[in-house]
């Protein structure tokens, strides 16, 4: 197996928490990467950040490349696959939250057309309380509030080390307490 290429531009633990776990880890923050045999490629943008585009690139570059990625996790916002109404998605992404789940929906479909395996995690905003993570499949109503880098860190790990997850989009949330 290669390496695991984390690509991020974040500015909270979550590269870190991985890179913990993950001894063949390298963290880069941009797409353009020269993938080498073996290798997987995590990445972890923004809510925020033009996926759509970036995801293009990635898709050309892919298509150049000698060496193609073995698996591709990416993570995503909830909503992106009939999981939660406008409302919610607008209540834990903020004013932008459609334009978002535009570009974010256009990524994963394009993700699924590279005919690689992958994971995508669509996850809740992050927050400081660790709980055990609860996990959806596509057109399954995700709920809460948030769920923290810890949690979502081990779900990213799981689908990087396992096919456990393979060819899904899976949605995480924390454990509500009752």
């Amino acid at each position: 197996m290669g390496r695991t290429i984390i690509v991020s531009r974040r500015h909270d633990r979550l590269s870190q928490l991985i890179m913990k776990k993950m001894y063949d880890a390298v963290a880069v923050s941009s797409l353009k990467v020269s993938f080498q045999q073996g290798d997987q490629l995590c990445w972890l943008p923004e809510i925020n950040a033009p996926v759509d585009e970036e995801v293009q690139a990635l898709a050309a570059q892919i298509d150049q490349a000698v060496f193609t990625p073995q698996k591709i996790v990416m993570l995503s916002m909830v909503g992106t696959a009939d999981d939660a109404t406008p409302e919610q998605v607008q209540r834990w992404y903020g004013k932008g939250a459609q334009e978002y789940l535009w570009a974010h929906q256009y990524a994963i479909k394009m993700i699924d057309e590279l005919e690689l395996p992958y994971t995508v995690i669509r996850s809740l905003p992050l927050t400081a309380t660790a709980s055990p993570a609860v996990i959806t499949s596509e057109g399954q109503a995700v709920t809460g509030k948030g769920v923290s880098e810890e949690t979502l860190a081990g779900v990213i790990e799981q689908a990087l080390l396992t096919d456990r997850y393979r060819n899904q989009s899976i949605g995480i949330s924390a454990k509500e307490d009752n």
